[in-house]
C-alpha cells in the first residue's frame, strides 16, 4: 500500500472515532449536565404549599390517607394533580437563563409574585420556586428561586402546572371506593326504590322490588357512574339551607354498600342549575355540581335491570352436561372442542353440530315476558311434567345450571323455561331454542366414523374371501405399504380415495341401539366386510381404533345397507355405495 493511500485511511479512520465522540460521548455529557433548579426526591416530600394571587393553599402528606389539604379548608387533594405539580418542581429546569443576577426582580414580576410553590421536605429548610410575569412572546414565564437573583424561564404548560389554586388541587372524586368491593346498590327516587345485590356465587340479582337475576352490565354501569361521579364546581361549603338546592328531599339517591359494612356511602342529586345538578354525599355537607348525564343514567325503571337473557352463561364454558328426557337420562362429555361423546346411555360420539347449536341457543335466548311461579302458573304453562330438563356444569361455577324446559304456546309463538332456583318463568321466542330432542339417540352423531385421514397409519378390509391391509411409511408418510395379501408400495390415490368414502358414509336412518339385539336380523353377525382404521399411536395422538361392520341390503331399499361399529351397540342404515367401490380397490390390489 503506497504513502499516500496509507494516510487517507487513517484520516477516514480518525475522522469517523470524532463523529462518534461529537455524536455519543459530547451527547451524553450534555444529557449528564442537564441543571435541576432543585435537587429534591418527590417520595420524601411531606408539605406543599402553594399561592395563586394572594390565596395560598396547604397541602400535607397524611399517613395511611395521602395528600390532604389542610387550609383554606379541610379537603382531600387529587392524587394525580399533586403528583403532577411535584414531578414539574422535582424536574424543573431552566429553559433559558435570562439575567445571572437581575438587579430589579420587578421587572420580571417576581419582586411581589403573583404565585409560588413551596416544598417542605422533613427538617431540612422550604424550597420556594417564585412565578413572575409572562414574557414578551407569550410562550414562557419568568420563574426565580427564592433567595436567589438569577431569572429564568419556564414554558407556560409547566406554568401552568405549578401555579394551582385550592379549587383545582382538589379530589373532585365524590366517591372514593373501588368498584369491586361493591356488594349492594341501592337506587331510589320518590316511591320507587331499588336494590341489587351480589349473591354468595357472584351473580347480579334485582332483590327490590322483586326477586330477580339482574343483568350484569347495566349494574356495572350503574355502578361505574355512581363511583366515577365528579364535582364540576364546589357550590357550597356549609350551607345553612339545603333547600335551594334541592337536597333536604334529594330528588334521587345512590348507595353503595359492602357486605362487612366497611362500605357505605350515598350520592344525593338535587335540582338542575343552568345544566347541572346540584349534588352532595353522606361523607360531607358540602354541595357540588356534577354533570346532568348521572341523573339520566341513573334514573331507571327497575325493569331496566332485569337479566335480558333467561340464563346467565357461555357455551364454550361447558365441559359436560345432562338432560332428562322422558325416561332417559343422557350425559354428554366434551372431548375438545366441538367433540362431544355421549357416555350413557350409550357410549357414542354425539352431534357436534347440533348440541353446540342448542348450548348456544339456551345462552342467548331473550326473555319476552316474565310469569310469576305459581302452582297455577306451573301446571299452565307445562312445569309439572317438563318436556326436559338439563344440568350444565359451567368452569369456574359450584352450582351448575338448571334449566327446565316447559310447553310452548298456543300460537307457537313462544316457549316457556325457567330455572328452578327463581321464581319466575320465561316465555322466550319459539324460533331461539333450538329443537330439543325426543330421545338420547337422537343426540347420536349421524357420520358413522369420524377421523382425520393424516393421523389414520393402519387400514384393513376383510371379507369372508380375503383381507387387505396397508400401513402408512413412517419415514414417507405419503407412501403406504401392503402387508396383506403382499407386500410392496400400495396405491397411495386409491388408499385416499378409501378414506374420503368413509369419511362421507353417514347414517340414513337408526335401527336400534340394543346391547342384547340379535345381530343376525341384519347380517352383521357374519358381516360382509369389515373396515379397521388405527388412528394415532404416536404424534401426541392417543391410539384409537375404528372397526365398522358392514351387514346385509335392507329389505325394503336395495341401496340401504346394515352397518354398526364394533364397540357400538348402534345399528344404522348407510347408502350402499361406498361397498362397491371398496371391493373395486381390493380387487386391484396386486395378491402376490
Amino acid at each position: 500500500m503506497s504513502g499516500g493511500r496509507y494516510t487517507i485511511m487513517l484520516a477516514l479512520i480518525l475522522g469517523l472515532l470524532a463523529s462518534y465522540f461529537f455524536l455519543f460521548v459530547n451527547e451524553e455529557d450534555q444529557v449528564a449536565e442537564i441543571e435541576r433548579v432543585f435537587e429534591i426526591n418527590p417520595e420524601e416530600v411531606v408539605e406543599i404549599k402553594v399561592t395563586v394571587d394572594g390565596a395560598a393553599t396547604t397541602i400535607e402528606k397524611v399517613p395511611m390517607e395521602g395528600w390532604e389539604i389542610t387550609d383554606p379548608v379541610r379537603y382531600a387533594a387529587d392524587p394525580d394533580i399533586v403528583g403532577a405539580l411535584l414531578r414539574e418542581f422535582s424536574t424543573l429546569s431552566p429553559a433559558r437563563t435570562v439575567a445571572d443576577s437581575a438587579e430589579a426582580l420587578s421587572e420580571y414580576g417576581l419582586e411581589n409574585p403573583s404565585a409560588s410553590v413551596e416544598v417542605i421536605r422533613g427538617l431540612d429548610r422550604p424550597m420556594v420556586l417564585l412565578l413572575g410575569d409572562v414574557n414578551p412572546t407569550g410562550a414562557a414565564h419568568y420563574a426565580v428561586e427564592s433567595g436567589k437573583r438569577r431569572v429564568f424561564l419556564i414554558s407556560s404548560q409547566i406554568n401552568g402546572n405549578l401555579r394551582r389554586t385550592s379549587d383545582a388541587l382538589r379530589d373532585r372524586s365524590l366517591i372514593r371506593v373501588e368498584r369491586d368491593d361493591v356488594e349492594e346498590l341501592i337506587l331510589e327516587k320518590g316511591d320507587r326504590r331499588i336494590v341489587i345485590g351480589l349473591d354468595p356465587f357472584g351473580t347480579w340479582r334485582v332483590e327490590a322490588p322483586y326477586r330477580l337475576p339482574a343483568e350484569r352490565d347495566e349494574v356495572v354501569n350503574a355502578l361505574t357512574t355512581i363511583i366515577g361521579a365528579s364535582a364540576i364546581s364546589f357550590v357550597d361549603e356549609a350551607p345553612s339551607s339545603l333547600d335551594e338546592y334541592g337536597l333536604a328531599n334529594p330528588v334521587m339517591t345512590a348507595t353503595v354498600k359492602s357486605g362487612d359494612g366497611s362500605i357505605l356511602q350515598t350520592l344525593s342529586l338535587g335540582n338542575d342549575h343552568l345544566g347541572q345538578v346540584f349534588a352532595m354525599t353522606s361523607e360531607r355537607r358540602n354541595v357540588y355540581s356534577v354533570s346532568t348525564s348521572i341523573l339520566r343514567q341513573l334514573d331507571r325503571e327497575p325493569e331496566f335491570y332485569r337479566r335480558v337473557t333467561a340464563f346467565d352463561f357461555q357455551s364454550y364454558r361447558i365441559p359436560d352436561f345432562s338432560m332428562e328426557l322422558g325416561d332417559e337420562t343422557v350425559t354428554l362429555v366434551k372431548h375438545a372442542f366441538e367433540d362431544w361423546r355421549m357416555t350413557s346411555p350409550y357410549e357414542l360420539r354425539a352431534n357436534d353440530r347440533f348440541i353446540t347449536a342448542m348450548l348456544d341457543s339456551l345462552e342467548i335466548m331473550r326473555v319476552r315476558e316474565h310469569i310469576p311461579l305459581t302452582d297455577a302458573n306451573k301446571a299452565t304453562y307445562g312445569f309439572e311434567n317438563p318436556a326436559a330438563s338439563l344440568s350444565l356444569t359451567i368452569e369456574d361455577r359450584v352450582r351448575p345450571q338448571e334449566i327446565l324446559v316447559g310447553s310452548a304456546s298456543g300460537d307457537g309463538q313462544y316457549e316457556y323455561v325457567m330455572d328452578p332456583a327463581e321464581e319466575w318463568i320465561y316465555a322466550v321466542d319459539e324460533t331461539t331454542l333450538q329443537r330439543l330432542p325426543a330421545s338420547a339417540i337422537d343426540l347420536r352423531d349421524n357420520k358413522i366414523l369420524r377421523f382425520k385421514g393424516y393421523q389414520v397409519h393402519m387400514f384393513e378390509v376383510v371379507t369372508p374371501d380375503e383381507r387387505l391391509r396397508v400401513r402408512r411409511d413412517q419415514k414417507q408418510r405419503v407412501v403406504w405399504k401392503i402387508e396383506e395379501p403382499s407386500s410392496g408400495d400400495a396405491d397411495a390415490i386409491s388408499v385416499g380415495r378409501a378414506f374420503s368414502e368413509l369419511d362421507s358414509l353417514y347414517s340414513q336412518a337408526f335401527i336400534t341401539a340394543d346391547p342384547d339385539a340379535d345381530l343376525s336380523t341384519y347380517g352383521l353377525d357374519r358381516p360382509i366386510m369389515e373396515l379397521t382404521l388405527q388412528i394415532g399411536g404416536r404424534d401426541d395422538v392417543l391410539e384409537e381404533r375404528l372397526s365398522l361392520l358392514v351387514g346385509k341390503s335392507f329389505p325394503g331399499d336395495q341401496n340401504l345397507v346394515y352397518v354398526k361399529q364394533r364397540n357400538s351397540p348402534v345399528v344404522s342404515l348407510a347408502r350402499a355405495g361406498f361397498v362397491a367401490r371398496i371391493n373395486d380397490m381390493v380387487a386391484q390390489t396386486p395378491k402376490s
